[in-house]
């Protein structure tokens, strides 16, 4: 029996952490913890089931509601049927369940059973899910047990405080992120990653440990490579664009305490690099008008931009700037006059983000050829539909629909999109 105080609301179900102890089965069972801890860690079981809801993390950070359609066991992956219609292979890690009334509580990390100090297993006030003290990241203080203090695991931490823009940065969540951040849920030194260090093979990012695309929204730390989502990350006022690399950024692990950001100078071509790329994940077209798209996106989104000593330039003086910009690289840009169509139309001739001139990137600094060039598809559009609160696992979590939003003058979307890209 879970030693848990329920307390029903209407259809809701408040759950009270408590400690569940248990006699461990045998002696060995007390060895089988996470690999984070440098102790043998336990094969992991498929816990998943078809047709079963599911939370899955996607590229961006943020926990989408789906349904799994396919279990793949050797992959360690689910085939996920989003509420957009759209479907997509999701590893395990990933993937976030609610709680099964088994009977038997077991350890979400290492699904054991056992709970006994220094190492019981606490539940989550949100979620319901149980985590070994140890098992968890990082480990759960035994002070906490005793205590009626309110007690997140990682996964509804970020859950709850994670949001396109940046991560909330006050409320007693907030605090508990940026906890949490001090520490990763995985061994930075194990990932895999190549020549330009963009991509790891194994999927694992940021914070959270979820995927991601690098040239999208992420940051990456100047000292230890690794990227993080805009959602993940406290130190934005302002959300990001895409592939938008121009920032100095140490993230928490690294600083021992708050991340550091600082905006790097702009350039015009790198202005209309970036608003160029921009345009073409948006729309997913190669060419725009610079007179009636181009720089209406740059005006619109002006203050995102953060240009620095070009912050003054007036609106009426940017577009001349621009079109030199675009005529003076052309091994950069490439004119609709040379296919034959207008001359105000300018596209990308390779699809990637542009370079920041920092030191940081020049270390690492690969020659971006058309190999690196992006086929970026994008999802069915659906119906707008708000956000709703939906009961999930026993517990209320704040769902983030998955459908399509226009986006709007300072390119953020009115309501979270879809996840987004395919490379």
């Amino acid at each position: 029996m879970i030693n848990l105080d329920e307390t029903v609301l209407g259809n809701s179900l408040v759950l009270k952490r408590s400690p569940y102890r248990r006699q461990p089965k045998a002696f060995e069972s007390l060895t089988k913890l996470s690999a984070q801890h440098g102790q043998k860690h336990k094969k992991q079981v498929c816990k998943f089931e078809e047709g079963q809801d599911v939370l899955a993390r996607w590229s961006d950070g943020l926990f989408y509601l789906g349904t799994i359609k396919k279990i793949n066991k050797f992959r360690q992956s689910c085939f996920i049927l989003f509420e957009d219609r759209s479907k997509s292979w999701v590893l395990w890690k990933d993937i976030q369940t609610g709680v099964i009334d088994s009977g038997e509580m077991v350890c979400t990390i290492c699904q054991e059973e056992y709970s006994d100090a220094p190492n019981e297993i606490v539940i989550c006030d949100k979620c319901g899910q149980g985590y070994h003290q140890l098992c968890h990241t990082p480990k759960i203080d035994s002070s906490l047990i005793d205590t009626d203090e309110k007690w997140l695991c990682r996964q509804c931490v970020f859950a709850t405080t994670t949001k396109r823009g940046g991560a909330l940065k006050k409320g007693p969540n907030a605090k508990a992120l940026q906890v949490m951040k001090q520490c990763l849920p995985y061994n930075v030194e194990d990932l895999e990653w190549d020549i330009g260090h963009k991509t790891n093979t194994q999927q694992c990012y940021c914070y959270c440990g979820g995927p991601g695309d690098w040239y999208l929204k992420m940051l990456q730390c100047c000292k230890c490579k690794q990227w993080f989502h805009e959602a993940c990350v406290q130190c934005l006022q302002k959300p990001m664009l895409f592939g938008d690399r121009f920032y100095t950024f140490i993230c928490s692990v690294c600083n021992s305490g708050p991340e550091y950001l600082k905006r790097l100078s702009l350039r015009w071509v790198d202005i209309a690099h970036l608003c160029l790329y921009n345009l073409s994940v948006i729309h997913k077209k190669k060419y725009f008008d610079s007179e009636l798209e181009l720089i209406t996106y740059i005006n619109d989104n002006w203050d995102i931009l953060h240009p620095g000593e070009l912050a003054d330039t007036p609106k009426a003086e940017r577009y001349e700037h621009i079109l030199n910009a675009l005529n003076e690289n052309k091994t950069m840009f490439m004119s609709g006059k040379e296919i034959k169509k207008k001359k105000h139309l300018f596209g990308l001739r390779i699809r990637v983000p542009p370079v920041p001139p920092n030191a940081a990137v020049n270390l690492e600094k690969e020659e971006e050829s058309t190999s690196h060039e992006f086929k970026i598809k994008g999802r069915k559009s659906s119906k707008l539909i708000p956000n709703v609160v939906l009961a999930f696992a026993g517990v209320l979590l704040i769902r983030q629909q998955i459908c399509r939003q226009p986006v709007t003058s300072e390119g953020a979307p009115d309501q979270p999109q879809p996840p987004p890209w395919r490379i």
